[in-house]
């Protein structure tokens, strides 16, 4: 058997580990994905020091990128509800979209949301808003969980200044204007099969969150609109300067004001600011609480669950890692090289990437690497036709969504979603918004091309 064969069979059983360890064992997910590493790893050929070496690098790197957004994002939400200022965010929202379709209007603020900031902090942020809508309305999480993080799931996949889709269009040489315009239009369409899907999947499991407090009857007197969006808005607006600056402003032309505008516009520092509003907003409810800062008060109460939910997603990153590291990559890189079948092959490359290593961005990034000198040969080398094959490579990276992605680990333990039901949902989602993704950009062909 060589070593190609070797390496497919170890994808398969480390996966196979990984779901039969969370789902029907109901192991913590930080073991199953540690059994998982090395149960692939080992399979495959990489040896036990390489297993460890990648399994170490991914897992740092993936805690060194977020482990600290989710800490000051967890703190922040649970100061948040404790003040009210949750409960407040909850009626203005549902004022605007009403009762009937709270989920949507989740799944439009992802879509939004989603295109300045990353999703993986967006979904902390945005997480107990969600749940408090879900105990309010009695509108199962799993249909408003599902609905927020596929509509931050869209965007992040096909709207630039995400970092997949904006390295796929410097790939391709495509005009960013129009992959900005074209993508955003495509990412409606593909949020809105998921919001139509996690109406459904709300129906068939059915959950509401036992871990939010009565906030309307153990609170007389909420934060004011203001004072509750505020810690949410304002980390929001910090990053999207950011972004726009480093989008418009040329490397080593930078001010000192500039500078100053980004510093604030790193994730970690705007989001501290949030926290800091959402602890003033939490002392004019509460002024008597000296014990907010310590180890039993709010602070440490937030940071045990940060903690556990930080590992999860660093084992899901480290996870990655191992895949990576392995001759995987080579290994689906050598077998579609010689297949030329349209946009369909960065599609396919795309959704085996993604679902084989959990990157979408490394899945849109080795599609595009791929397709980029085939793109005389597919009559895709105008700009038009530049554009729709960045918006392939996208749809096939969006696929599957599941275990090996830290996003999902961030987005089901924010959430409260179990693994089980978050392989039922945000997977199956994600299948269909890439194929919604794959067929407008057929359908953008037949009228642009």
């Amino acid at each position: 058997m060589n070593h190609q064969v070797i390496t497919i069979i170890a994808l398969v059983v480390g996966l196979a580990v990984l779901i039969i360890g969370t789902v029907k064992f109901k192991i913590h997910p930080f073991f199953s994905l540690l059994m998982a590493s090395f149960a692939f790893g080992l399979l495959s050929g990489m040896g036990m020091e390489n297993v460890l070496s990648a399994f170490t690098k991914g897992m740092g790197g993936t805690i060194a990128g977020i482990g600290v957004v989710i800490a000051i994002g967890t703190v922040t939400g649970s100061l948040l509800e404790k003040s009210g200022a949750v409960e407040t965010m909850a009626q203005s929202i549902l004022k605007i979209t009403g009762e009937k379709h709270a989920s949507l209007g989740l799944a439009i603020t992802g879509y939004f949301v989603s295109i300045p900031v990353f999703c993986d902090a967006a979904i902390v942020l945005l997480a107990p808003i969600a749940k408090r809508i879900s105990k309010d309305t009695k509108i199962s999480i799993t249909a408003i969980g599902v609905s927020l993080t596929m509509g931050l799931h869209a965007t992040h996949m096909f709207v630039p200044p995400t970092p997949g889709p904006l390295s796929v269009a410097g790939i391709l040489g495509a005009d960013l204007g129009y992959v900005i315009g074209f993508g955003a239009l495509v990412s409606i369409p593909v949020m809105l099969v998921a919001h139509f899907l996690a109406d459904r999947m709300g129906e068939k499991y059915y959950s509401i969150p036992d871990d939010i407090e009565d906030m309307a009857e153990e609170v007389h007197d909420l934060p004011s609109p203001f004072m509750s969006f505020a810690p949410i808005v304002m980390p929001i607006i910090l990053m999207l300067i950011k972004t726009f600056s480093d989008m418009t402003i040329a490397q080593g032309g930078e001010t000192g004001f500039v500078k100053v505008i980004n510093f604030f516009g790193t994730p970690m520092i705007a989001l501290l600011i949030g926290l800091i509003i959402a602890l003033v907003g939490y002392f004019k409810i509460h002024p008597e609480d000296k014990d907010v800062y310590t180890f039993d008060g709010e602070f440490g109460e937030s940071l045990k669950t940060a903690g556990q939910i930080v590992l999860i997603v660093g084992a899901g990153g480290a996870f990655g890692g191992v895949l990576k590291a392995s001759p995987l990559q080579d290994i689906l890189i050598n077998f579609f090289s010689g297949i030329d079948i349209g946009l369909l092959a960065p599609f396919i490359i795309g959704a085996i990437f993604r679902t084989a290593i959990g990157s979408g961005t490394v899945a849109m990034v080795t599609a595009a690497s791929m397709l980029a000198p085939l793109l005389d040969v597919l009559g895709m080398a105008t700009p038009m036709g530049r554009v729709l094959a960045m918006l392939a490579c996208a749809s096939g990276g969006a696929m599957l969504f599941h275990a090996n992605d830290d996003f999902f680990w961030v987005a089901s333990s924010t959430l409260g979603i179990s693994t089980e039901t978050a392989y039922k949902t945000f997977t199956v989602a994600s299948v269909a918004q890439s194929l919604t993704g794959i067929i407008c950009v057929y359908l953008l062909k037949f009228i642009l091309l």
